[in-house]
C-alpha cells in the first residue's frame, strides 16, 4: 500500500506538508509527525497551513516552525519543492489560500487520508476511510517504512488520534487505534498531560465567546437539528480568536434528541466556515457534499460563499431534510 508514497519520498528531497482549512488535532498531528519522518530520513521538510494554529494545539510546536498562515511571501517557498504531502483532506478547495498554487505548482503531490472521497485529485493517494485518523495512517507508514519514532512525533500523533476519535468515543475507535496509543505511549506520550492541554486550557476569551455563541443557539427538524452562530464581531469583541470557535459544534451533540448539529462562522471575506455534527446514521457528509464540502458521515465541513444568513438558511434546510 505504502510502495508509491515511499517512492515519492525515494526520489525527492524537499517537501510540504498541507492539510485543510481550520486545522484540528488531526491535521496538526498527522502533519507534523510526517514532517519529523522526512527530516529523520535526511529530508528538508515544512509543514504550511492556510490557517492559523488553534491556542490548544500550539504546545505541539513550541519553536514555530510550522507555516501557519503561510503568508504570501513564503507561498514561492511552499510551491518550489520537489513535493507535497496533502494529509486529512481530498480536495482542493479545502486547502484555503494554498489550494491553487499547490494544484497548479510542479511539485508531486501525493495524498494520505481518511475521509469518503468522490474523486482522486492525485494517483499518488492513499485514503483508507476505515481508519481512524489520518493519524493512525501516518504511523502506520512509519512503522511500515522502518521509521524511528521522536517524542514529539509520537505526542503529535497521540493528540490526532485522540481528538479524532472523540477522546475514543467514535464508532471508529477500533482495536488498531488502541494499539497505535499503546505504542505510542511507549514512546513517551503521558495521556492525562496531552488531554489537559487539548482540552483544560482555553483562554477567558474564548469561554465568554462560548457562552454568547451557545446562549443563542437555535432548534429546528422538530428540534434535531441544532445550529449555532458566530459573527466576525462576536469574535472581535470578546478579544477572541477564529480558530477560538474550534469545538463548539460539539456542545449541540450534548443536547438530549438532538440528530444533526452545526455550527456557522463568518469571517470578514465574504465567506462562512461550516462545521456539521451527526449521530448514528444521520449523513452530514452529504449535507456537506451539498454545498462543495465533505467529511465523514458524523463530522464534516464546508466552507459556504455568503452571509451567515444565506448559509442558515440554505444548509439548515437541507439538514433537515436529511434527518
Amino acid at each position: 500500500m505504502w510502495d508509491d508514497v515511499k517512492h515519492v519520498i525515494d526520489t525527492s528531497q524537499s517537501f510540504a506538508i498541507t492539510s485543510h482549512v481550520n486545522p484540528d488535532g488531526d491535521s496538526i498531528g498527522s502533519a507534523l509527525a510526517l514532517c519529523e519522518f522526512l527530516k529523520a530520513q535526511g529530508k528538508e521538510a515544512v509543514v504550511a497551513m492556510s490557517d492559523a494554529i488553534p491556542m490548544v494545539y500550539q504546545w505541539l510546536d513550541p519553536d514555530r516552525e510550522m507555516m501557519a498562515p503561510v503568508d504570501e511571501a513564503n507561498l514561492n517557498q511552499i510551491t518550489a519543492v520537489d513535493a507535497v504531502f496533502i494529509v486529512d483532506v481530498n480536495s482542493w478547495e479545502r486547502l484555503g489560500r494554498l489550494g491553487e498554487p499547490i494544484q497548479h505548482g510542479q511539485a508531486v503531490k501525493a495524498v494520505i487520508d481518511h475521509h469518503p472521497y468522490r474523486e482522486l485529485i492525485t494517483p499518488h493517494s492513499v485514503i483508507q476511510t476505515e481508519a481512524s485518523s489520518t493519524s493512525e495512517l501516518i504511523y502506520n507508514l512509519i512503522d511500515t517504512l522502518g521509521g524511528s519514532m521522536t517524542k514529539r512525533a509520537a505526542d503529535a500523533l497521540y493528540t490526532g488520534i485522540l481528538t479524532d476519535t472523540g477522546s475514543f468515543r467514535f464508532a471508529s475507535t477500533s482495536p488498531h487505534a488502541h494499539d497505535i496509543t499503546a505504542r505510542l505511549l511507549d514512546h513517551g506520550v503521558n495521556p492525562a498531560q496531552v488531554y489537559d492541554l487539548v482540552y483544560n486550557q482555553n483562554s477567558e476569551a474564548r469561554t465568554r465567546l462560548m457562552g454568547q455563541v451557545i446562549s443563542n443557539i437555535q432548534f429546528a427538524g422538530n428540534r434535531q437539528v441544532a445550529w449555532l452562530t458566530v459573527a466576525p464581531s462576536m469574535i472581535e469583541n470578546t478579544g477572541a480568536l477564529p480558530e477560538d470557535t474550534s469545538g463548539f459544534v460539539d456542545t449541540t451533540m450534548t443536547i438530549a434528541g438532538v440528530e444533526i448539529g452545526i455550527i456557522f462562522v463568518g469571517t470578514n471575506e465574504g465567506t462562512v466556515r461550516i462545521s456539521l455534527r451527526s449521530r448514528g446514521s444521520k449523513d452530514v457528509n452529504q449535507v456537506a457534499g451539498s454545498f462543495g464540502g465533505g467529511g465523514h458521515r458524523n463530522a464534516s465541513g464546508v466552507v459556504f460563499k455568503g452571509s451567515i444568513e444565506e448559509a442558515v438558511e440554505a444548509v439548515i434546510k437541507v439538514a433537515v431534510s436529511a434527518l
